[in-house]
């Protein structure tokens, strides 16, 4: 004990001995500032907890590459170019020379089967042709006056035979004067469309020169060049549905119908052509030479059977079933669906069961995926 010097009286000191500390104004002991201390580690702490759940929570919204069952492989839904063709085009010619006469139809008309195209001046064939008639008359009589004469044994049988072989020739020589006439007159072959004339009236040409191009517009053709990979598969025509869309016309697809394929591959690209048949009466709209998207899917019923997915979308559940995460793009997350799964290809595998044409399936990272969980589909990098 010492004596308190201020007030006269002895005062006993503190047994901590702690030396006081100022405060606000207040004498607190040190031994409480650890306590301070630690109140203000734990409210860092909780804002650190708070900022932390706001950042996984922002990374539980997991992008995630999305593929379209029934649309993403390539004999369920392909595209192709193809060029609009006639069943035929050919260059109509006369088969004799001469001086063309008239040509009476105009390029872009359509033409009835047996239609005059052109014409030649038919002049000189007409000459021929009654020269050939009148030997003919003539060798016919002469043929009856010597049977008569063979029957009465005035002439030698020889003789009689040389008269009846120049009746024939005479009407060999008719008919190829009849003929002959005829060819000046070209006719159309079938309901064509001329597209082009290839020589003017009043113009000399020599037999087999080209005059007037048609072409059969009876039914329009459609020619695509498909890949190896696909022509195996033409010789089924029924399982797929192949639709035309032209570009003025793009909500317009129009059926196509198989009609052919060629066997030998083109000597450069290595495709193969397909002929396909535009079903639709030919209205001028629609003209040959013309470019249009060939789209070829599989039929409906069909798609559900050849539809396969990447192997990277199956997942394998706890129990050791298949599995496939199935996008809801209206809640933004996934759900499992177990599937039943066929022949596997090289990076794909066919899925018969459990996922319809058209849903949206995790094609990566299936392994990460849980019940509910919210994803965003990946676009790009």
């Amino acid at each position: 004990m010492r004596p308190d010097f201020h007030h006269g009286k002895t005062a006993v000191e503190p047994a901590s001995h702690a030396p006081l500390v100022r405060l606000s104004g207040r004498h607190v002991s040190r031994w409480r500032a650890p306590a301070l201390a630690l109140v203000a580690l734990a409210t860092l702490g909780l804002a650190a907890c708070q900022e932390g759940a706001a950042v996984e929570e922002a990374e539980l919204i997991r992008p995630v590459r999305l593929i379209t069952a029934g649309e993403t492989q390539d004999l369920t839904a392909r595209r192709f170019v193809g060029r609009v063709d006639a069943v035929s085009t050919v260059d109509l010619s006369f088969q004799v020379g001469g001086r063309i006469a008239d040509i009476p139809v105009r390029q872009g008309a359509l033409v009835a089967e047996g239609e005059t195209i052109a014409t030649l001046e038919p002049d000189d064939y007409e000459l021929a042709l009654r020269e050939a008639q009148l030997q003919y008359d003539l060798a016919e009589r002469d043929l009856e006056r010597k049977r008569e004469l063979v029957a009465r044994e005035a002439i030698s049988t020889a003789a009689f035979e040389q008269s009846e072989i120049e009746y024939r020739l005479r009407r060999v020589a008719l008919d190829n004067a009849e003929r002959n006439r005829a060819h000046t007159t070209i006719t159309a072959p079938f309901d064509a469309l001329v597209t082009r004339r290839l020589a003017d009236a009043y113009a000399n040409v020599q037999a087999g020169a080209p005059i007037v191009r048609v072409q059969d517009v009876t039914e329009l053709r459609v020619h695509i060049n498909v890949p190896e990979n696909v022509i195996g598969l033409v010789a089924n025509p029924e399982m797929f549905r192949i639709e035309a869309v032209f570009p003025d016309r793009p909500d317009a697809a129009l059926p196509l119908t198989y009609r052919e394929h060629a066997t030998e591959p083109d000597a450069i690209a290595q495709t193969y052509q397909v002929t396909l048949a535009l079903e639709q009466p030919f209205d001028g709209t629609i003209l040959p030479g013309m470019t249009v998207s060939v789209r070829v899917s599989l039929a409906a019923g069909i798609v559900q059977e050849a539809m396969t997915l990447p192997v990277s979308a199956i997942d394998t559940a706890p129990e050791g079933d298949f599995r496939v995460w199935i996008y809801d793009p209206d809640r933004q997350s996934v759900s499992a669906r177990p599937v039943s799964l066929g022949d596997v290809g090289e990076d794909r595998i066919a899925v018969r069961d459990g996922v319809a044409p058209g849903e949206q399936v995790v094609a990566a990272g299936a392994h990460l995926m849980r019940e509910g969980m919210r994803v965003r589909p990946f676009e790009s990098f």
